[in-house]
């Protein structure tokens, strides 16, 4: 009677996919307890028909096939079902790159299209039995129990997928089902009160997985490294029922555990590996293999949901019917709902308990109605949980070179070299699911760390003969250890001997979005794990109580009422710490370089957005439920504690790996690789980030809202808001230093260069633009940038340190050769604790405040608008010994009030203290057009506004500039903080060809090296094969040697089309500048950096002012024709009053310049003007036409530039000459000294290779010159005059080098780019020039020299024929004045009144301070001088001193 019942159960499943089979030889076997069958074929289209794959069976073999019934002892012992050797292949589909399913079926079919029609009844009546009577009682629990505890075994398991040539093979040697107790142990085991619980295990033994390449032909010639090599893992399933007649459990949870798993990637592997991957995600994402023509909206909203992080999870979950997780026939539902292949592992989850009373239940569904009823089966929807748990995993890239054997016909052979490891440790991946409503999914990692091994491209770095540490070999170490950590990653799975399911507890699971998020937080799974921590959580609430549709404009009304999703994604990257050094890199780039050597074809190429046609206008409660709730996709996330460090290159062969990964295919010459050793201590530039957030936002169904959206005439503020995709980015904490690495692998404390500052960056980025292109006004693209503080400070030395870091990267010494450094450089930047300097050098500061700047994208306007609130920078000079406080001297003070400081008078009036309220620094909104069809839209605006600057160009900044390390012997080996010794291995005798220490010049190396002939002459003859090389060569550069009348024409043709209809408005304050000849500290009673406030502090409170020239650079105006005044800072975009519409309505320009002055302080409160404050106004006119004669389009441009200038006052005396002599001499000086060490100090700069050239001779090098700049061309040969460009030498600073006239330069240039004609006009109403100075031949007197031109004009005229000039002077006279020594009557009157004071003496009261006072009464020099002193009123000059007094 068990017969009847058992063995079509059994038939039913072997017949269904192997062909040629009998049923009664079939049943005649199992009734005597054992069938054998061998050599199997598969059905394949069944196969492909039940698996719903973009993948067809190339063929499909089992060697044998086992089952075993124990008739006699069936309620004890399991049936025993074994495959030994089952070997499947498999393609992609022919169409599936097309979206379309192939034709073409295998050779080993034999199931014609007529067969396949009739499939599905045969189907329903091959499923089950369809008996109704089923005995009750014993039989139905026996049959229960059987198939609840059969055992499946399949030996030999090989499974191959090829593509192009690709050949994918996995092979498992064993794999086990069975039933298990409730400690995991095999046994016979029923369902039983008050458990109801079910446990099997699956035991996997021996995976292999290979990845390899074949030719042409199809044979593979050599075979790589298995992937994947004998991994052993066990499975766990845990099935817990409702009551004891369950059909389907409600609880299933699938657990995976793997002790160790150990991948291997070659460099011929990874191309193919990452095409498997990009397969995998073209799968998931819906690009290939999609749903077919006709399926319907169900269907087609698994591709629209698939940009999920987990795709194939997250379209199943939000698309996937209710009914099929009730549903017993999976073939019968999959023919009447085809849902796709991404649904397919779904399926299968009642088929792992499925019966014979669940096949009954899908007939009698089949026959009663479809199933999709939710008030039936929502309530059964089983709780999934699925899990993967890894111990320790590690991948490892390796290199290959084929090696052939002695004879020729011997076979190549691989072999492979270690070169990278990613280990990692208690990786968990976690997915819950039930039913529609909810979806998790978690991800974890305990810890994580990338390592360097063996060597790469030749250098030997990490050799067992090396003896490095460990430490040394770790780039990338992330979290913590399963040492410190424990086996936290397993908590609550079934690998976990506290879980519930086994202390036998049923489980609890949050299904809730509320409290999942409150339970599983950022920092309990940072407890969890520790490294990394991603949680997906995907929630669909159906208040109507509707089944799942699809959100579309034609069903809205359906839709969005009942169903509101939403999926958030949150990913937590613990402390991370990077060190990328020069084996770290160059390992890595290798790697790019691997991985882009191939040829395949993508996927799916991206295809033009096309915008479908509108179902109409959304009606008004479609419009409110918008409102009301629109589902998007969130991720969030968030990086702790991150520390990056790059270190010197020890070795750099970047410039045969960067040309390769920028598309240069060029092959690059033999490289000598030389003999490694480490640097110690090497520099390092360390960067450090306390907390990153990111959060991402994009509209979760983005076609049918935007279409929606788009439609309306004015849709709200919400709507909009959601039809973009949104970034925020906030840093905290981020600062960046300067560290070194001694001798034990460990880093010293970090040196601030950045401190720490934070900032924030907003973006969002318009969804389907194609269908906004009838709203211009919408804007596609918005940034916003803020910086509230920003702060950059180094000494001289630390910056050359860090441009020997620099550098070490970006040139690449041909050779290979390992460089050097300077040990005082190092000793400078890295100070012992306690050790004195014996110079202490200034650091140099600089701080930008309050930095905000937005950009606009529309479809018409490109706009962008900012502040910048301040700026300063200052120098901190340290104090040289006990008790000198730090000195700060002020550089640069932005905004300054300098409205007064044209004229020295401010110097005595109480001067207001910077306002915390001051307004921004910069303020600016530019706007350019878009290049579109219209040609007539509006030209660009730009509106800028900066305020007042004062500048101290102070004697400490040349110090600065003119650092040197301080020089010492090479030989020694001096200690540097913490003890660490500077390792000096690598002599020139132990260097390969060619090695040139990166700290000195070609010369110093062979002075330093001369105590040997030998050594200094080895050095010498190599050092043009060690010449550095920049890593990127300049491609452009032979492009860029073209004529400079093209590059002339060119730089015209630009600066035209970005201002023939410019709207300019721009607004500079002026700028004052402070020369002194020697340094001003700021006092500490002035507020840090208020540079006006420390020259007054020192005018009056300081007896020894040094002396100080002021420069007040003119206020500048700018304003385009016609255009009004705006405010600099405007709304993004914005509209000007007047827009400019034709070429060239923008001019005239007018430009106005005031208040340009130049003064002098000398000290004991004198100051003395050089340069009265005076200005101009200009006008600035441009007109261009195309000439008819040009093919090219070519412009004729006419400038026209008048300029009025106020008259000018020149005044100058002996103190003033000789202040100005010394400031040209200091500075001179040290322009000088900036030369002068430019060429010999090369501890901060290695020089470019000679362009196109041979390297210079050794002779040359050893001479202790610089290497010949073979680019320098003569000034001349810039405006294209071959002619003189040949008769002056290179680089010649004759006077005479530059003889090409100005009419030959506008001539050259109207040749190539179009005619240019220039008139330009000055008018200058007087010019005064006036000599103070004491006579030499009488003591006491001084002399005055008046020089004055008047109604001056000049005027230039250039024609493409001729080229005028003019100048006109209305008159000209010189006047000779001299003082006595009583001096005027004004003077002498001045001199003798005391106001509250001692009275004043002539060096306090000189004869110019006279003139300014009488000039503002009217009183001209010439009267006093003409009357005799004593015949002049003392009365009237004290009454005319009284009134100047009340005046000022």
């Amino acid at each position: 009677m068990l017969e009847s019942y058992v063995t079509p159960l059994l038939m039913s499943y072997v017949n269904k996919y192997i062909k040629n089979l009998k049923p009664s030889d079939l049943q005649l076997s199992l009734w005597g307890g054992d069938v054998v069958l061998s050599k199997l074929d598969l059905k394949l289209d069944v196969l492909e028909q039940e698996l719903k794959l973009p993948f067809t069976f190339m063929s499909g073999h089992i060697h044998e096939l086992r089952i075993h019934v124990p008739w006699t002892k069936l309620g004890s012992e399991p049936v025993v079902i074994t495959i030994n050797t089952m070997e499947c292949i498999l393609k992609l589909k022919d169409g599936a790159q097309d979206d379309h399913e192939s034709g073409s079926s295998s050779t080993s079919r034999t199931v014609s299209d007529s067969s396949k029609a009739v499939a599905k009844p045969r189907r329903l009546q091959q499923a089950a039995p369809s008996d109704p009577d089923l005995p009750p009682g014993y039989v139905q629990s026996l049959i229960r129990r059987v198939v609840n505890n059969v055992n499946i075994v399949v030996n030999n398991l090989i499974l191959k997928y090829v593509e192009d040539d690709i050949v994918l093979s996995v092979n498992i040697t064993s794999a086990e089902c069975y039933t298990v107790d409730d400690i995991w142990e095999r046994a016979f085991m029923d369902i039983t009160a008050p458990e109801l619980v079910l446990r099997k295990v699956i035991n996997f033994a021996d995976c292999t997985v290979c990845l390899d390449k074949r030719n042409a032909s199809g044979k593979i010639e050599f075979y790589q490294d298995p992937l994947l090599y004998k991994c052993s893992f066990r499975t766990r399933l845990h099935f817990t029922y409702d009551n004891i007649n369950s059909k389907i459990p409600s609880v299933i949870k699938i657990q995976t555990m793997v002790e160790s798993l150990k991948l291997s990637i070659t460099d011929q592997q990874l191309p193919m590996f990452i095409r498997i991957l990009e397969l995998i995600i073209a799968l998931y994402y819906g690009e290939i293999g999609g749903p077919k023509e006709g399926e319907g909206e169900e269907g087609s909203s698994h591709v629209r949901e698939a940009g999920a992080i987990l795709p194939g999870m997250d379209v199943d979950m939000e698309n996937q019917g209710t009914s099929q997780y009730s549903s017993p026939d999976l073939y019968m539902l999959s023919e009447e709902a085809d849902q796709g292949w991404v649904s397919w592992a779904w399926s299968f989850v009642p088929a792992i308990v499925g019966t014979e009373e669940e096949n009954e239940e899908g007939q009698q569904r089949e026959t009663g109605g479809l199933p999709n009823n939710p008030q039936q089966h929502t309530p059964k929807d089983p709780i999934v949980s699925i899990g993967f748990y890894c111990t320790k995993a590690s991948v490892t890239f390796k290199l290959t070179e084929t090696q052939s054997e002695s004879s020729y016909y011997s076979p190549q052979k691989v072999k492979s070299r270690e070169v990278l490891c990613l280990e990692q440790e208690g990786i968990t991946i976690e997915v819950l699911m039930m039913g529609e409503p909810f979806f998790d999914c978690q991800i974890g990692f305990v810890g994580c760390r990338a390592l360097c091994l063996k060597g790469i491209m030749g250098v030997r770095d990490f050799e067992e003969n090396m003896h490095r540490r460990e430490e040394d070999a770790v780039f990338f170490s992330c979290g913590d250890s399963l040492n410190s950590k424990g086996m936290t990653y397993l908590t609550n799975s079934l690998f976990d001997y506290r879980s519930p399911e086994n202390n036998g507890v049923r489980a609890e699971f949050i299904l809730d979005a509320a409290n999942h998020k409150e339970t599983y937080t950022e920092i309990a799974g940072m407890q969890r794990f520790g490294a990394f921590y991603m949680d997906y959580l995907y929630t669909m609430e159906n208040s109507s109580s509707k089944g799942s549709q699809d959100f579309s404009v034609a069903s809205m009304e359906e839709v969005v009422p009942s169903v509101q999703e939403t999926s958030i994604k949150r990913l937590v990257v613990g402390p991370l710490d990077v060190r990328l050094h020069s084996s770290a890199a160059h390992r890595l780039l290798k790697m790019v370089t691997c991985a882009m050597d191939h040829e395949y074809e993508p996927y799916c190429k991206p295809q033009r957005e096309m915008v479908e046609e509108s179902h109409g206008p959304a009606t008004p409660e479609e419009i409110s439920s918008l409102e009301e709730f629109i589902p998007t996709r969130l991720t969030c996330l968030t990086l702790l504690q991150v520390s990056v460090t790059i270190s010197m290159a020890e070795f750099n062969l970047l410039h045969t790996l960067m040309p390769v990964i920028m598309g240069c295919k060029t092959a690059t010459g033999p490289v000598n690789i030389p003999v490694f050793q480490p640097v110690r201590p090497l520099p390092s530039v360390q960067f450090q980030v306390e907390r990153v957030n990111v959060e991402h936002s994009v509209p979760m169904y983005a076609p049918e809202l935007v279409s929606t959206v788009s439609n309306l005439s004015q849709p709200s503020d919400n709507l909009l808001h959601h039809c973009y995709a949104h970034l925020y980015l906030k840093v905290f904490g981020f600062q960046a230093g300067l560290t070194c690495q001694d001798s034990t692998g460990g880093f010293l404390p970090l040196i601030p260069i950045i401190p720490s500052f934070s900032t924030a960056l907003y973006g969002k980025l318009i969804q389907m633009p194609a269908y906004w292109s009838k709203r211009s006004s919408a804007p596609t693209t918005e940034c916003i940038f803020e910086l509230p503080h920003f702060t950059v400070q180094a000494t001289r030395a630390q910056t050359l340190l860090l441009q020997t870091i620099c550098q070490s990267w970006t040139h690449s010494i041909v050779s290979g050769a390992p460089l050097t450094l300077s040990e005082s450089l190092l000793n400078e930047v890295y100070k012992a604790p306690g050790v004195k300097s014996p110079g202490p050098s200034p650091t140099l500061e600089g701080s930008v405040q309050n930095l905000e700047l937005k950009f606009c994208s529309r479809a018409t306007v490109k706009c962008a608008s900012g502040t910048v609130g301040a700026v300063k920078v200052c120098a901190r000079t340290p104090g040289s010994g006990e008790g000198v406080k730090e000195k700060l001297v002020p550089l640069i003070q932005g905004p300054s009030d300098t409205k007064e400081l044209h004229m020295s008078r401010w110097l005595n009036e109480i001067r207001k203290p910077e306002s915390l309220l001051a307004p921004d620094l910069l303020a600016f909104s530019v706007q350019v057009p878009q290049q579109g069809d219209d040609c007539r839209n509006s030209g660009g605006v730009l509106l800028v506004s900066v305020q007042g600057i004062a500048v101290n160009v102070d004697p400490v900044f040349c110090t600065w500039l003119l650092y040197q390390p301080h020089r010492g012997s090479s030989r020694q080996q001096q200690q540097t903080p913490g003890s660490v010794p500077l390792e000096r291995k690598r002599r020139e005798d132990e260097v390969s060809v060619g090695s040139t220490p990166l700290a000195k010049q070609p010369s110093n190396q062979a002075s330093d090296y001369a105590s040997s002939p030998v050594k200094t002459k080895t050095v010498t003859e190599s050092r043009p094969l060690s010449i550095p090389m920049k890593v990127m060569p300049d491609t452009t550069e032979e492009e860029s040697w073209t004529t400079s009348e093209e590059r002339m024409k060119e730089l015209i043709a630009h600066a035209w089309d970005a201002v023939k209809r410019l709207t300019l408005q721009l607004e500079l304050q002026s700028c004052c500048v402070f020369l002194p000849n020697d340094s001003l500290p700021s006092p500490s009673t002035i507020i840090c950096g208020d540079i006006p406030g420390t020259v007054r502090s020192w005018y009056h409170n300081q007896a020894s002012m040094p002396g100080t020239l002021v420069v007040c650079l003119p206020q500048i105006s700018v304003l385009s024709a016609g255009h009004k005044y705006m405010e600099p800072l405007q709304e993004l975009p914005f509209v000007v009053s007047k827009p400019i519409l034709e070429e060239g309505d923008a001019f005239p320009w007018t430009v106005s310049l005031s208040q340009f002055s130049v003064y002098t302080l000398l000290g004991q409160q004198r100051s003395l003007s050089l340069l009265e404050p005076m200005g101009c106004t200009s006008t600035l006119a441009v007109t261009s036409h195309k000439l008819q004669s040009c093919s090219e389009g070519r412009h004729s441009f006419v400038v026209c530039l008048h300029v009025d200038l106020q008259p000018i006052h020149v005044k100058c005396s002996n103190p003033q000459v000789q202040l100005l002599y010394e400031l040209l001499l200091s500075w001179s000086s040290t322009w000088a000294r900036l030369q002068r060490h430019g060429i010999l100090r090369q501890t901060s700069s290695i020089p470019d290779p000679p362009a196109g050239g041979a390297p210079s001779s050794p002779v040359r090098s050893s001479a202790g010159t610089a290497l010949p700049d073979t680019s320098t061309c003569s000034p001349s040969a810039d405006f294209g005059s071959p002619t003189e460009g040949d008769s002056v030498p290179a680089g010649d600073d004759s006077p005479f080098a530059d003889t090409v006239t100005l009419e030959q330069k506008t001539s050259s240039i109207g040749g190539t780019s179009g005619k240019v004609s220039l008139w330009m006009q000055w008018m200058l109403p007087k010019v005064t020039v006036k000599l103070f100075a004491p006579d030499p031949t009488a003591k006491k007197t001084e002399i005055c020299v008046i020089s004055e031109l008047e109604d001056l004009s000049a005027s230039v005229d250039v024609q493409d024929v001729y080229t005028k000039i003019k100048c006109k002077v209305g008159s000209f006279n010189i006047d000779h004045y001299r003082c006595s020594s009583s001096g005027c009557a004004l003077c002498t009157c001045l001199r003798s009144c005391s106001v509250g004071k001692r009275p004043l003496s002539r060096r306090q009261f000189p004869l110019s301070l006279c003139e300014e006072i009488m000039k503002q009464r009217s009183i001209t020099l010439q009267h006093v001088a003409s009357s005799r002193p004593e015949r002049v009123s003392v009365f009237v000059c004290v009454c005319v001193f009284r009134s100047v007094c009340l005046r000022a």
